[in-house]
């Protein structure tokens, strides 16, 4: 349904259903810094992306920022985890768009203040056309809300090895 293969999820459900191990997966990326605050993100066999500063911040502006980067796959998590429920739900959907702002400062990230260095008062708004009511859109976005990985990472705890 709107080309989500909901028979592959469905496999999947009962994969981890019988064997439980199968329920954790790791993904991995590598950064490789090129030059200046350029780096190299590789994930998987995609090309790599290209990650940059704007020259405000002392790049070149090759590429989005982290930051920017951060937000577009919260984004697009949210939005993945909307469709993916929406289609498991049998809900025809003929166009999704979902925007996101944040804050950010730059203070904190150039040492000029303490404080939250973090992205501040995020925003979603989804905009979604489909078979659905309004109100079943909302409480699907809800649900998407909860469940999409990214978001919720945004809350983890990240703990730094060097070598």
């Amino acid at each position: 349904m709107n080309n989500i293969n909901v028979k592959a999820l469905e496999q999947t459900v009962e994969a981890i259903k019988k064997d439980p191990t199968l329920k954790m997966r790791n993904w991995a990326a590598q950064v490789k810094w090129e030059n200046g605050v350029k780096n190299l993100v590789k994930i998987r066999d995609f090309e790599n992306i290209v990650m940059d500063e704007p020259e405000t911040l002392g790049g070149t502006d090759e590429g989005p920022n982290p930051v920017e980067m951060l937000i577009g796959s919260a984004a697009s998590c949210f939005a993945i985890t909307f469709e993916v429920l929406a289609s498991q739900n049998g809900i025809t959907i003929e166009a999704v768009t979902v925007d996101i702002e944040a804050g950010l400062n730059a203070a904190v990230f150039l040492g000029l203040e303490e404080g939250d260095g973090g992205i501040t008062n995020p925003v979603i708004t989804l905009k979604a056309e489909t078979s659905a009511p309004k109100e079943i859109v909302e409480e699907i976005a809800k649900v998407a809300f909860v469940k999409s990985p990214v978001l919720a990472s945004l809350s983890t705890e990240i703990h730094v090895k060097v070598v």
